[in-house]
């Protein structure tokens, strides 16, 4: 697959951030949503309460746009809406008495200030009505904004995937054109042995064992899977949404078969690009785990 292929595809982060706002004469609220990795979706809200209904349409929004991935929100105003105060008359009793039991009180200066921020003591209400109704607008926005972020994201880790596989294929290409001169130049050199050393080894025996060599080092059946995982790879990737939880079990189990290479493979240049193509593999994993 090309880049002009790729190029209509997409692939998505699960880092990002989104932000949206909304206004009315009396309120404007700002809503912020950070993501970053999961296996599943996480959704968390920081701040203050939200209404009920809110709640959950903020959370089935979520669910609706993307697969996965760690949510934090956060909702607030800018403290342009008109709040209702309510105080609770018990506790302001309980805390009279409290103060006047102080052999000390009559020596305070308190101020309101001073005690706005008891637990239980004021009630700051604002309109659920307008709040609702307004983060469900800064939300939508943030959403936008969010998948937008994902989707940057996602285009730089496309590169960096998109170059790496690219190594990868060209890798197993070579392995490939190199596969039956290594079992040969392996058997020979085994022959040479026998050979020098005058070992006295029938015929049967000294085939036998060349069979037992090329079981050990024949890499035919991993590089035939390793092109059926790139090629596993490459119609994800043509997918409109290539799917890092799947990409990831692909790649694990490329990771299988290359490593099974590594081991196989003595030939000191041909090993080495063995071992480069492990730590690419690992290298892809790294930003499959990223992806959506």
């Amino acid at each position: 697959m090309n880049v002009m292929e790729l190029e209509n595809k997409m692939f998505y982060s699960m880092t990002g951030y989104g932000a949206g706002q909304a206004t009315s004469k009396k309120m404007e609220v700002l809503c912020e949503i950070k993501s970053v990795n999961n296996r599943f979706i996480d959704i968390s809200f920081r701040g203050y309460s939200l209404p009920n209904d809110l709640e959950e349409y903020i959370k089935n929004q979520i669910k609706k746009k993307f697969l996965r991935g760690s949510f934090e929100i956060k909702i607030h105003d800018n403290f342009q809406s008109e709040h209702s105060y309510e105080l609770n008359l018990q506790s302001i009793n309980n805390l009279k008495k409290t103060l006047k039991a102080s052999k000390d009180f009559k020596h305070l200066n308190l101020k309101l200030s001073d005690l706005r921020d008891i637990p239980g003591l004021l009630a700051v209400q604002t309109s659920k009505k307008d709040i609702s109704f307004l983060g469900k607008k800064a939300i939508n926005i943030a959403i936008k904004n969010l998948v937008e972020s994902r989707a940057r994201e996602g285009k730089k880790t496309e590169k960096i995937i998109l170059a790496k596989t690219l190594f990868l294929k060209n890798a197993h290409r070579r392995l490939q054109k190199s596969a039956s001169s290594l079992l040969k130049h392996r058997t020979s050199t085994i022959k040479k042995k026998f050979i020098q050393k005058n070992i006295d080894i029938s015929k049967d025996e000294i085939a036998n064992e060349l069979s037992n060599i090329a079981l050990k080092h024949d890499i035919a059946e991993e590089l035939e899977r390793i092109s059926f995982h790139l090629e596993s790879l490459n119609k994800l990737f043509m997918l409109k949404n290539a799917h890092g939880k799947k990409m990831d079990f692909i790649l694990q189990e490329l990771f299988r078969e290359v490593n099974t290479l590594s081991v196989k493979i003595e030939k000191s240049d041909l090993k080495d690009l063995a071992l480069t193509m492990k730590l690419k593999v690992e290298e892809l994993r790294e930003q499959a785990q990223n992806l959506e």
